[in-house]
């Protein structure tokens, strides 16, 4: 099990207990299915969220969410429901993070379409269970009725070029490879204001710029870099061995170009004084943590943002590498196959995704048609 997962099977085990014993129920089932820890903590924020809502409305007399009855479940009508997602689309209005354990300023950003449909989706999937997977000692439901089952999600689908044009402004083609990492390792200084920033740049410069080059030359997922150990550096070879989802082993690629800056961030390493025992390629410090450490995906995915902001594209995140990478790869490689290998996706079509996003080329082949 990779470290992040690792945390994360932690963290789950160390948050169920503050919910009813239904929930927790519901957890078990999802474990069957090899749901991933991440996906049950994900469950779990939006079941908290609901409960929160419920008790926050007077909708039961719980006053911990261990407390929350099935009964309260068993009697929400459809309008109640609908009540709640007309909350999620203008919570942003109100204090929403009154009932979040870690607000953020994101909390005052408005929830996206598909953000509430997926929290109205972990709700139904709840109810589901509840009213037709689950039964008691007698052999009868959980729940007796299934309100959640009313309530349709507003799907919007999109085809392929639609998908396409969506993603094509949030990644990175081309020179714009080259360029984003020089500014990383170079350019970001500009943006840094006070001398204590400089110092922090110039502090983290090799390790980003190894962390976003390596993303970018090998298309890797951010939890799959970070768990990356020195033992796990093929560095002849230009291989890492990795556990992909689903527990598959593999030993994907990256370029001689992105193996020119983790041998540079390799040299500094030391520099974050790392534990004898520490084996993590990516580290970190901090105030607590003054020996070097392995750094943790939230980490990434904000320096990711911040060197993006300064750089101009501000939608490109740190999985939006992963996608550059793969539409780079199809562009110059057109063989969706080796790129499946390469992601370590398990069905074609999940790949071929990335064969849309450039519609230059779907316009040459008409121009040529006729």
């Amino acid at each position: 099990m990779s470290v992040p997962k690792q945390r994360d099977a932690r963290k789950l085990l160390q948050t169920i207990n503050e919910y009813p014993w239904y929930v927790e129920k519901f957890i078990e089932h999802k474990k069957t299915k090899k749901n991933s820890p991440s996906t049950l903590l994900g469950y779990l924020r939006d079941i908290a969220f609901f409960f929160r809502w419920m008790m926050a409305e007077g909708l039961t007399s719980a006053t911990e969410m261990k407390q929350l009855p099935l009964s309260d479940l068993n009697e929400l009508k459809k309008e109640t429901v609908e009540s709640y997602i007309l909350y999620l689309q203008e919570s942003h209005l109100y204090e929403r993070s009154v009932l979040l354990t870690n607000p953020t300023r994101s909390s005052r950003k408005e929830y996206s379409d598909r953000t509430i449909n997926r929290k109205v989706s972990s709700l139904k999937s709840l109810f589901h269970y509840l009213s037709a997977l689950a039964e008691d000692e007698h052999g009868e439901s959980y729940l007796t009725r299934n309100v959640l089952a009313k309530i349709e999600l507003e799907m919007t689908e999109m085809t392929p070029l639609a998908r396409a044009h969506a993603i094509r402004a949030k990644i990175l083609i081309d020179e714009e490879i080259y360029q984003f990492v020089d500014f990383v390792h170079t350019g970001f200084l500009a943006h840094c204001d006070t001398l204590k920033k400089q110092q922090y740049h110039l502090k983290n410069r090799d390790r980003d710029t190894a962390l976003v080059a390596m993303i970018l030359s090998g298309g890797f997922r951010v939890s799959e870099v970070v768990s990356l150990n020195l033992s796990d550096l093929v560095m002849e070879k230009n291989q890492i061995k990795l556990v992909r989802k689903g527990k598959k082993e593999d030993a994907p690629f990256f370029s001689d170009w992105g193996k020119d800056y983790l041998a540079k961030y390799l040299q500094a390493r030391d520099s974050y004084n790392p534990p004898a025992y520490e084996d993590a390629v990516f580290l970190a410090v901090s105030p607590g943590k003054p020996e070097g450490h392995r750094i943790d995906v939230r980490s990434v995915q904000k320096l990711v943002k911040k060197y993006a902001k300064a750089f101009g594209i501000p939608d490109l995140s740190v999985h939006k590498l992963r996608h550059s990478f793969a539409t780079q790869f199809l562009r110059l490689n057109p063989d969706p196959h080796q790129l499946q290998a390469q992601l370590g996706h398990s069905k074609i079509e999940t790949t071929m995704q990335y064969a849309h996003v450039l519609e230059d080329a779907l316009s040459k082949a008409v121009n040529r048609t006729t």
